[in-house]
This record gives structure tokens, sequence and C-alpha cells, in this order.
């Protein structure tokens, strides 16, 4: 018996929609089960670093790194608060926040907020190691086994890597800490340590390498600067260095050389920092000219302190240890952010400041008894009424 060709085609796209039937419900299930799940992870615990925990402050605005959500697209990235303080700090506006923390607290519906908040991602990178006081516990293990603590406070700068809501663009905002100060303009120095009994002087010898620097950590994108400029210090002299960005390959190895008088110095040719190649040297060229010399950095310098437990064995053979101290941050000019006490939530410092009603602005006129007006000048006006009320009575 022949099949007509038409019958054929019925059949074929029956078993089509009967198999795609059966891979849609079981692709439900796993879509629901993957919901439920992203769910879940969102309200963990984001792995920040601890130096950037807290709530941090400036007179316009505060951010939260450690929120405890978590982005839905990516392991390694949490979603920040950013609270603006508005109308010179009479109104706290949730700005930036997870849409599952806004399902929880309901912000605010007027005409200052948008709706709904911006929700941003964040990852970190670490451009140097992070350090702990020895008291905390924490230590930061180098790969040859040494060991290294904060001197004094804690320490560690970052690659903020920024990804807004329906902007694929990864925007960088390098930051460092010092203590319970956050910085936008620092710079970073290898871990070269000196002698233990070594002055803060010598501490700051040796090539400091700019990451660049954005303007802050904002609910849009942060402009960033487009020239890097590096530091080489001597006992007697500061080398401004200035690298720009180019599209050449990057080279690691490559290096550029600069001298004054009898002495050279070596310094990277190329940089890498957010996410673009950056070169000190045109061309093939190697030596850099017109180079910016100076008595001191340009701004006041506010420098971490670490100590280093090394690890070796004497001309014995017996193993020894011994401290060295170095700085790996040299922050520039003022803090953009303080950590607060930590005596109160997020939600506490919004809903307190919000709560508050803005006092009554003084009376237009001082207090005063009752008016007595000179109605004469009404009733009988002067023959010079035309001229201005101030020369009246003169």
């Amino acid at each position: 018996m022949k099949v007509s060709y038409s019958f054929k085609r019925l059949v074929v796209l029956f078993l089509f929609l009967t198999l795609c039937l059966l891979f849609f419900a079981d692709g439900l299930k796993l879509w629901a089960q993957d919901a439920s799940d992203a769910v879940d992870a969102n309200t963990e615990e984001q792995v920040v670093p601890l130096a950037l925990e807290g709530i941090w402050e400036n007179y316009n605005r505060y951010v939260v790194f450690d929120t405890g959500y978590l982005s839905q697209h990516s392991d390694d990235a949490s979603i920040p608060q950013v609270v603006l303080r508005m109308f010179y700090q009479w109104y706290n506006d949730r700005a930036a926040e997870s849409s599952l923390y806004t399902q929880i607290e309901v912000r605010d519906q007027n005409d200052t907020t948008d709706a709904p908040a911006v929700e941003m991602t964040v990852s970190y990178v670490p451009l140097t190691y992070e350090a702990y006081p020895l008291q905390t516990g924490v230590e930061t293990t180098l790969a040859n086994g040494d060991v290294l603590y904060a001197s004094e406070s804690i320490s560690g700068a970052w690659d903020i890597q920024i990804v807004y809501a329906h902007d694929k663009t990864v925007y960088h905002v390098p930051v460092a800490v010092i203590g319970n100060k956050l910085y936008l303009n620092f710079i970073v120095k290898s871990l070269a340590t000196v002698n233990i009994e070594s002055s803060n002087d010598q501490l700051l010898n040796g090539y400091w390498r700019d990451w660049g620097r954005a303007n802050g950590i904002l609910i849009s994108p942060p402009y960033n600067e487009k020239e890097l400029v590096s530091y080489f210090v001597t006992d007697d002299a500061v080398y401004y260095i200035r690298y720009w960005r180019t599209d050449m390959e990057f080279d690691e190895g490559a290096v550029a050389l600069f001298s004054d008088g009898n002495e050279s110095f070596e310094v990277p040719k190329h940089l890498r920092a957010q996410g673009q190649v950056y070169t000190c040297v045109n061309g093939r060229g190697s030596k850099i000219r017109n180079i910016t010399k100076s008595n001191a950095l340009p701004e006041e310098i506010t420098l971490n302190q670490v100590t280093v437990l090394r690890h070796g064995t004497d001309d014995e053979g017996n193993e020894i240890t011994w401290l060295e101290k170095g700085a790996t941050i040299c922050a520039l000019g003022e803090a953009y952010l303080t950590l607060t006490d930590g005596t109160r939530t997020i939600a506490q410092i919004v809903n307190e400041a919000n709560a508050r009603k803005k006092p009554n602005p003084p009376p237009l006129f001082p207090p005063h008894g009752i008016l007595d007006f000179d109605w004469s000048i009404v009733e009988r006006p002067p023959q010079n009424w035309f001229k201005r009320n101030s020369q009246l009575g003169k």
C-alpha cells in the first residue's frame, strides 16, 4: 500500500511535536529547580575580602560590599548596596541593592527614588597581598612559605570590577584599604622588604606602579583616568613616569630605561590595568625621555606597613627565622570612604535618618513687640514722596 507524501509529513510533524513536548516538560522541571537553587544561593554569605567588610561612608553615600547577596550569573560576584545621602544628608535613598533585598525591605517610592533600584554585580581582583595584624589570627602565606602580616593595621588593594544591569561592559574601580580608610588614589609596590630597623623613608624607595583611578563607586558607570603615573623613589628624588594607552601587544618582560646623571634606572615598559595596555615608550624604543623629577610625591601619603616572617637556614644548615618589614601600598591624598563603627546596620541607619523631620526655618523677621507705625507719613505724605522710601525722613 502506498502512503501519500502528505501523510508522511503529518507523521514526522507529530513525532517532532511529541519530542518537543517531552523536552519542554523536562526543561520546565530543570528550570524550576535551577531557579530555586539560585534563590537559595543568593541568600548565602558572599566571600568578600575581609578588609572590605562593613559599612563604608563619606559625605554623600554609604557603601556595603558584604550584603550576603550573590549574582545569579557569576559565582564570584556579589551585589553591593549603595545608599545616597540626599538633600544635605536629610534623606537616604537606597539607590543600588539586590532585588531580593528589596522584596524583604520595601523601598520608599517618591520623586527622589528610582524604581526599581539599580542592581550591579561586583567581583574583586587582588592587586597586592592582603595583610592583617597578628592578633586577628589571619595569616597570608607567600608562595615560598614565608608569612606576611600587618605591622599596624589591616591593608589590601583590589580592582573592583563592576557590571551594571542591562550593560555587559566591565567597569574598573581600583581601591586600596589601609586601616579603616578606603582610597581611590594609590600606588602599589611589589613586596620588597628591608631590615626591621629601617625608617619609613627607606620603605618608600623603589618602583611604585599605578593601577588607575576612578571617580568613585557609583550607581552609574564611573569615569577612569586615561593615563597612569607611576613613580620611582630614591633617597633624594622622585621620578614621575607617565604611561598612556596603546594598542601594542602586552609584553611582561619589556623594560624601559631612564637616567639621571651617572645613575640609570629600569622600570616596566608595559602595564596592564583596567583591561587596557599602557606604555611609557612608543614603538620598539626603550628609553624614557623628558621624565619629570621632583623631591616628593604629589600629595600627602599614607603608607601601610607589613612584616614578613622569613624562613631559611644558616651556614651550618640549621633552620632559622627572622623578621623584615616593608610597604606595599602608598595612598595619595584624602580617603574616599571611611569605615563606620559597626554599631548599626544599614537598615537602621537609613530608617533613623529618614524618620527625622527638618526643623522649621528661622522667622523672617526677628522677635519684636507691638508694632507702632508712623501713620502721619501715610496721612500727610511729604512733597518728595516720589523719592526712594529709604530717603524719607532724612
